[in-house]
């Protein structure tokens, strides 16, 4: 099985929307593998998030069934105090997405990043690792065998 998926025009434009500063840049934006076209389209951006910001608000919009990737400009403090960022792109396979669209996404991830100039890789498959690396807000972890069945 072997997908061709290119990045299409939308998807390289907001590349650079979210790389570009100015009053139009983004913070990070996602992006999906159209099942149809093979295309790799935009999914969403820091735009369309209204409640959360940076890292949180890129997190908070992944599925935890769906394979995506993301650019996301990590602006951080260095060790003097100057405010600088780095541009990541972050391949998110969580465990539980199907396996075609986990072998579909891994078959595209090098040629796309590869196209991309300027960025740092990441990748995870859960979310709370990448609310760790990049000091965002952990989601509460899913305590559903906690010992309320034992006395």
């Amino acid at each position: 099985m072997s997908v061709a998926a290119t990045a299409n025009q939308d998807t390289k434009k907001l590349f650079k929307r979210v790389k570009l500063r100015g009053k139009k840049k983004l913070d990070w934006a996602i992006f999906k593998i159209d099942k149809k076209t093979k295309e790799i389209v935009p999914d969403l951006t820091s735009e369309d998030e209204k409640e959360k910001k940076g890292i949180d608000g890129l997190v908070k919009n992944l599925n935890d069934l769906q394979p995506r990737y993301a650019v996301f400009d990590y602006e951080f403090k260095t060790k003097d105090g100057r405010l600088t960022s780095k541009l990541y792109f972050i391949g998110f396979t969580p465990e539980n997405a199907n396996q075609v669209d986990r072998v579909v996404y891994a078959q595209a991830l090098k040629p796309f990043r590869d196209s991309l100039h300027g960025i740092f890789p990441a990748s995870f498959s859960e979310k709370n690792e990448i609310l760790k690396q990049f000091g965002g807000t952990p989601e509460p972890e899913d305590d559903e065998d906690e010992d309320e069945d034992f006395d």
